[in-house]
């Protein structure tokens, strides 16, 4: 019964656990403080500024650094 409990919840607790984007948070960039790895989109929903160049983690073209987030304070 335990077992069976465990492989329920097991998945869902990972699932809300992932970021929304599916992209670990990675910093990026040349900058102090550095940007993050992010998507075009992501990045300007957030109010960053995109660059695709810098973000060496992922060879991706989808996946760039993304820079003056402004913070939620």
């Amino acid at each position: 019964m335990k077992t069976a409990l465990f492989l329920i919840l097991a998945p869902l607790a990972l699932a809300t656990a992932l970021p929304k984007e599916n992209i670990p948070y990675r910093p990026c960039g040349r900058s102090i403080p550095p940007g993050v790895c992010s998507t075009k989109s992501n990045c300007y929903s957030k109010g960053g500024f995109y660059v695709q160049r810098d973000c060496p983690y992922y060879d991706s073209l989808d996946i760039g650094c993304c820079y003056d987030i402004p913070s939620k304070e």
